[in-house]
Order: C-alpha cells, then sequence, then structure tokens
C-alpha cells in the first residue's frame, strides 16, 4: 500500500501545482485585458485632445471621466504587481 499512498500524494501535488499555474494564467490574461482598456482609453482620449486643439470642440467631462478611468485602471494593475516589478517594455505610458 505504500506505493499506492506515494502515487496518490503525487498526484494530489500535481494537481494542487496546476491549479495554481491556471490562477497565475488567469491572473495574467486579466491583467492585459485591463492594459487593453486601458489604452483603448487612452486613445479616446489622446482624440478628444486632438479636436479639442484642431476644430476647438470642448473634451470636457469626457476627459475627466477617461482620466478617471485610466487612474483606476493603473493603481489595480499597480496593486497587483509583485513589489519591486516593472511594466513589460511596450507597456504603459512612458516615463
Amino acid at each position: 500500500m505504500g506505493l499506492l499512498d506515494k502515487a496518490k500524494d503525487l498526484a494530489s501535488k500535481a494537481a494542487e501545482e496546476a491549479q495554481k499555474a491556471a490562477g497565475a494564467a488567469k491572473d495574467k490574461v486579466d491583467d492585459v485585458q485591463a492594459r487593453r482598456k486601458a489604452d483603448d482609453l487612452a486613445k479616446q482620449l489622446g482624440y478628444l485632445i486632438v479636436a479639442e486643439r484642431t476644430d476647438g470642440t470642448p473634451a470636457g467631462e469626457e476627459t475627466d471621466r477617461l482620466v478617471a478611468e485610466i487612474t483606476v485602471i493603473e493603481a489595480s494593475l499597480a496593486a497587483d504587481a509583485p513589489t519591486g516589478a516593472s511594466p513589460a517594455e511596450g507597456e504603459g505610458p512612458a516615463s
């Protein structure tokens, strides 16, 4: 029975590791989706600024809303990031 118990233990550990890996993958997907959302909002913000500067169309409250949404997403991503981690190249605003 010792061999069977060892096999069960190994299978249990493998299942736990698989669950951890699946959780990490889901977190990464969630982060990528949030980053894409922030990028889309930033693109919209850019178009509003261009319209304001070229056509005189006031960006007003829409600008404030977009900035607030981007700020919330960035704060969420920063809170989820491991300590000492920096955004990958090509992600987020340039500093």
